[in-house]
């Protein structure tokens, strides 16, 4: 059975399938799942519709025009923040997100 779950960066703008995962030490020799290329720790969603209605819903609370655009975007990217990714992909595309702020912080 194919493993679906996604996974992203909780300190990094990186994310992609469970299958990409870099690791990093842990205490007492053991390792821990993480972002390949910042060593970052890492959330876990359980499959790809769920990390998409994510997205989306991030999308519609916020207000935030082209979020969807940008996480497309950064899959298998990692960038260090949001900020970060949003001028990267300014840069690459032409493309601008417009930030919302409609969500309870």
């Amino acid at each position: 059975m194919e493993d679906t779950r996604i996974v992203c960066g909780a300190r990094c703008c990186w994310w992609d399938s469970i299958d990409k995962v870099g690791s990093t030490p842990a205490t007492g020799g053991a390792t821990l799942p993480a972002c390949p290329h910042c060593g970052g720790v890492l959330y876990e969603y359980p499959n790809e519709a769920e990390w998409w209605a994510s997205v989306d819903r991030y999308e519609q609370c916020s207000g935030t025009v082209g979020y969807r655009g940008l996480m497309e975007w950064l899959r298998g990217r990692c960038v260090r923040d949001l900020a970060a990714a949003l001028k990267a992909y300014e840069t690459a595309t032409g493309r601008t997100v417009i930030p919302g702020n409609r969500c309870a912080r």
